[in-house]
């Protein structure tokens, strides 16, 4: 099953993007023990680039809490597990289950999205809620914090590309959102960083 939900995820990848590219130096400096990535939620792949740039490129098993997990059931083979904001149950046998991967498989990243749901580039970099940062901080104390940023441009190609960057390692601290929108901000600016091609993805007739 696995491999099958990883082939789909590379097919949805290449179809939406001419390619993804990571900005700065590459691979990103991580520590090997637990992480909780947080990024920006504004592409309906961001799920499927977070599983490209953990698993498939930096071998680092991921996770995901889904609020709609009983749509996806089949995304569990790649480390999604059930949120539903209507079952407080299942939602504290995620977290325990997630502290459990973290004590087995410390190499571990849970993929978070502060500012919630889904919502257009236009809107920013949507306001975290501070008390889910706390309350995160709490249950994982063993884990590292790691902003990362997905823009979605065009460089004069009919299919986008997608850009990802990151920052660098750190303990909560309440500046989560203000290092994100940094991150964020600077891969809409021409940038003199190295640039890595993760992924190529469909081109067009016209290329």
């Amino acid at each position: 099953m696995r491999r099958l939900v990883e082939a789909l995820l590379r097919f949805d990848l290449y179809r939406a993007f001419r390619r993804v590219c990571w900005v700065g130096d590459w691979p990103p400096t991580l520590p090997d023990g637990p992480i909780i990535a947080y990024s920006n939620h504004h592409h309906f792949y961001d799920g499927h680039l977070a599983w490209l740039l953990f698993q498939a490129r930096l071998e680092r098993p991921p996770t995901i809490w889904m609020a709609e997990w009983d749509r996806f059931p089949f995304f569990a083979a790649v480390g999604a597990q059930p949120f539903p904001p209507d079952d407080s149950s299942r939602r504290a046998a995620t977290i325990r289950r997630t502290a459990r991967r973290f004590r087995t498989q410390p190499r571990t990243v849970l993929v978070y999205y502060p500012a919630g749901t889904l919502h257009q580039p236009d809107d920013g970099v949507g306001d975290f809620e501070a008390s889910a940062v706390e309350r995160l901080a709490r249950l994982y104390p063993e884990a590292t914090w790691w902003p990362y940023a997905v823009h979605v441009t065009w460089w004069n190609e009919v299919v986008p590309t997608a850009l990802l960057a990151g920052g660098s390692p750190h303990t909560a601290d309440g500046r989560e959102q203000e290092r994100l929108q940094d991150l964020w901000h600077s891969l809409q600016a021409p940038t003199s960083q190295p640039t890595q091609t993760l992924m190529e993805g469909s081109g067009s007739l016209e290329e």
